[in-house]
């Protein structure tokens, strides 16, 4: 896959390629890549399996408390 995915461009959220691994040569061809972003404009992107695991498991509960963006508009 060259480029990023068009809905990716125009959407805010998780997107996660998940790569592609050779079981004949046992390496990656494609590393995994995981992309998150939100309507405020963070972005957070992981690269490598182990990266997108984390990021995948924890960045959406997490962001959704520490979002800079989203915690200014929701102040008094």
């Amino acid at each position: 896959m060259s480029g990023r995915w068009a809905p990716a461009e125009a959407y805010f959220g998780l997107h996660v390629d998940c790569g592609h691994y050779s079981t004949h040569r046992e390496k990656w061809l494609r590393l995994p890549v995981a992309r998150f972003t939100c309507r405020w404009g963070c972005e957070l992107v992981a690269v490598g399996a182990p990266d997108v695991i984390h990021l995948t498991s924890r960045t959406v509960p997490d962001h959704a408390r520490t979002c800079p963006g989203r915690n200014a508009a929701h102040r008094p």
